[in-house]
């Protein structure tokens, strides 16, 4: 290949592409207008409950560190389906805060089956034997 050849490669491939304009940057997370919930609440308990939260519907507002200690106890005990859930919930509004703060995320208890390890599937005559 000759260099003449190399140099108009070059160039074609360096052609402006119709995608270009279309494709869009990705976002990043540390250039958020509102942090996330949760890291919030982690700065406001390093500094004794004086760093203001900032909700999803733009009102800020400073929380004692016993709801502060309440959320983060709570959160820590979840699985990440509930956690999801849970600072969806409390992120939106300081009612959400409140109203997250109350709601009972534990899942009910199912009830036992009688029988062997082997059989705990099946439930009929054989559950006595």
């Amino acid at each position: 290949m000759k260099i003449f050849e190399v140099i108009e490669a070059k160039k074609l491939s360096k052609a402006h592409d119709d995608l270009d304009d279309v494709m869009d940057k990705p976002e990043n997370p540390d250039d958020d207008k509102i942090p996330h919930i949760f890291m919030q609440l982690k700065k406001a308990l390093d500094v004794d409950g004086n760093y203001p939260i900032t909700f999803k519907d733009g009102k800020k507002a400073k929380l004692s560190m016993e709801q502060i200690a309440a959320f983060i106890k709570k959160y820590m005990k979840l699985n990440p389906q509930d956690k999801e859930s849970l600072q969806t919930q409390a992120a939106n509004s300081l009612e959400g805060f409140m109203a997250a703060l109350k709601q009972d995320f534990t899942k009910p208890e199912l009830p036992k089956i009688k029988g062997s390890r082997y059989m705990s599937g099946f439930a009929g005559d054989f559950d006595d034997k």
